[in-house]
């Protein structure tokens, strides 16, 4: 779609960069990479097939490519599914609880400014106060597992980066050979937690302005009186009250590990420069509003949530860590005396996407007898078909 230009019917992300990026300056170059990959997302630009009915009812499909880029809202779903479905076989027969840890706005700056690293303390940060404090036998005293997901977001996509964790209740003792449980709706003492927090993650921050991984200060302010400001108030650690099952578990997993700042369902209207859509107002008991933002200011906004290229934001630790999840999870089964989880056969994207909405794309939607099959290829093209050619692509 050619910049400036509004599209027809309800805005999609794309749409919004469409017809304003191009007026977007001083972006990163994982920044402009994100934009550029969002615009052409299942467009003639990133190439795609053509496909016919082998029956030769006449019924033909265009399907573009899709960019398969993280931040993308249209590229995360069948992704989301597949991973949420690995996870279910991890589950154990146990509470689980879900621990957010947040930062206090006086660290955006520094945050904002050292993305890589400081993600990278804040997963240290919580991973090690929550081992510790588990491990402590005036607390749980065992070994625990952990998935933890980075979050950068508010509903009206403000900066606020926070860690939303997912905890079995319960763990190993030190030798590895007795399984502790926690108590049916109690986990950790989330003032323990937040004080452990704020000191292991204000320390290895100061220790990185010491190594000179972080400047000594940011926009004039000494990053030192940053910390110091940040340590005198409290932190604030939720530990929301268990889940009601393990399907409970899976849907939370699969909904916030592949969670974007927005989706296209919540974008609403674009009139002129303008954009609409809809958050739930926290402090109003999650009512559901709407916002309108200048086009530019909306995308600035949903660009500062852009992760440095190749960061991992879903971490697994402990008994949940990637070397050791297959042997700990089936010790942890072992001793819970729970039966090993049977695994789904493997699917193609076509079962799957069957399995979830009942649409079957290897039949012809004309005849109901014939399978399309790709009949051509379509190099990529700098210049966009027709909005309406568009169809969904895998």
């Amino acid at each position: 779609m050619p910049t400036g230009v509004v599209p027809s019917g309800r805005p999609e992300l794309a749409d919004v960069f469409r017809a304003h990026g191009g007026r977007l300056d001083n972006l990163s170059v994982q920044q402009r990479r994100v934009v550029a990959a969002i615009t052409a997302c299942r467009t003639a630009a990133l190439g795609g097939h053509v496909r016919a009915c082998d029956r030769g009812c006449g019924y033909q499909e265009i399907s573009y490519n899709s960019c398969r880029d993280r931040h993308c809202p249209k590229c995360q779903g069948l992704a989301r599914v597949r991973w949420q479905e690995a996870r279910a076989a991890d589950l154990l027969p146990v509470p689980y609880f879900h621990l957010v840890f947040t930062l206090p706005d006086t660290l955006h700056d520094v945050f904002l400014a050292y993305r890589r690293l400081a993600y990278g303390l804040l997963f240290n940060a919580v991973e090690k106060t929550v081992r510790e404090v588990a491990a402590n036998p005036n607390n749980l005293g065992a070994r625990i597992g952990m998935t933890a997901v980075l979050h950068t977001w508010t509903q009206t996509l403000l900066y606020h980066p926070h860690l939303h964790c997912i905890v079995p209740g319960g763990g190993l003792d030190a030798s590895g050979r007795r399984w502790i449980p926690g108590r049916e709706n109690f986990f950790l003492a989330v003032r323990i937690l937040s004080t452990v927090f704020r000191a292991k993650l204000l320390a290895a921050l100061q220790q990185a302005v010491a190594s000179g991984k972080i400047a000594a200060d940011i926009r004039g302010v000494p990053v030192l009186k940053l910390l110091r400001h940040a340590a005198r108030h409290q932190w604030v650690v939720y530990c929301k009250r268990p889940f009601a099952g393990p399907q409970q578990v899976v849907a939370y997993l699969g909904r916030y590990t592949h969670r974007i700042a927005i989706s296209n369902e919540r974008i609403v209207d674009m009139s002129g420069d303008r954009v609409t859509f809809l958050y739930k107002d926290r402090a109003d008991g999650d009512r559901r509003k709407s916002m309108t933002l200048p086009a530019e200011a909306f995308l600035y906004r949903f660009l500062l949530h852009v992760l440095p290229p190749g960061f991992v934001r879903i971490r697994h630790y402990g008994l949940l860590a990637n070397p050791v999840r297959q042997q700990r999870i089936a010790l942890c089964r072992e001793l819970l005396h729970a039966a090993p989880e049977s695994a789904l056969p493997p699917e193609n994207w076509e079962q799957l996407l069957l399995r979830l909405t009942g649409r079957d794309v290897t039949r012809c939607p004309q005849c109901g007898a014939g399978r399309p099959c790709t009949v051509r290829d379509l190099p990529p093209s700098p210049v966009p078909r027709h909005p309406e050619e568009r169809t969904a692509s895998p």
